[in-house]
């Protein structure tokens, strides 16, 4: 008995819409465990000059498991200060890091960042970080870390973590981020002034007489 051409495709299209449902589902959820995070512990403290951090460069020849050649896998050292800095700490199995990874592209691309240098950061190797179609798909740099000691003053303990540096090196914003709309609060505070300090107060003392 022959099953009707109709009935099929029916089949067909609500298995693609289960798996559909699925997918989104997962990355919902991904979302609102990573919004959940609670941000205590979190980050480097605002106002504090974190030190730098070892890394291995990042390009298409190393994420499409190609022998690295030329600036690809080469060994560099981000050094806070001199232009405002953006730092995002993400992991290619995290959702919430994929929609930061995206954010940061558009911001970037649409000149939003201006002279900010923005750096991906991860602690996973070229063929977990291949992974993920918006970590292959940026333009921005990016790089595999190399020592966990140094990342101690940035409290990466978590992930997506977006840290907004001034052209001094000192920490403006810290903290778990995935939207344009945050990315944009971070490249704002980035710009802050540090806060003048006030000049101290004249101490007048009582003339003997």
């Amino acid at each position: 008995m022959r099953v009707p051409l109709f009935l099929v495709i029916a089949q067909w299209a609500l298995l693609l819409g289960l798996g559909l449902l699925v997918i989104t589902a997962y990355r919902q959820l991904g979302r609102v465990l990573g919004q959940s995070r609670p941000a205590a512990g979190i980050g480097p403290e605002v106002g504090s000059r974190p030190g730098r951090i070892s890394y291995q460069a990042l390009s298409g020849e190393a994420l499409s498991g190609e022998p690295l050649s030329g600036e690809s896998g080469a060994e560099r050292t981000f050094v806070p200060g001199g232009r405002p800095a953006m730092l995002a700490f993400v992991d290619p199995t995290c959702p919430s890091c994929e929609e930061l990874v995206t954010a940061l592209g558009q911001a970037s691309d649409a000149g939003e960042l201006g002279d900010s240098r923005v750096l991906l950061l991860t602690a996973d190797p070229p063929s977990y970080v291949q992974i993920s179609a918006a970590f292959r798909a940026t333009r921005l740099e990016l790089g595999r870390l190399l020592d966990r000691d140094e990342l101690e003053p940035y409290r990466a303990t978590a992930t997506p973590l977006l840290v907004a540096m001034d052209d001094a090196g000192v920490v403006r914003a810290a903290g778990t981020a995935a939207r344009l709309a945050e990315v944009r609060a971070f490249r704002q505070a980035s710009l802050l002034a540090p806060p003048a300090l006030a000049p101290p107060a004249e101490v007048v003392l009582p003339i003997a007489t």
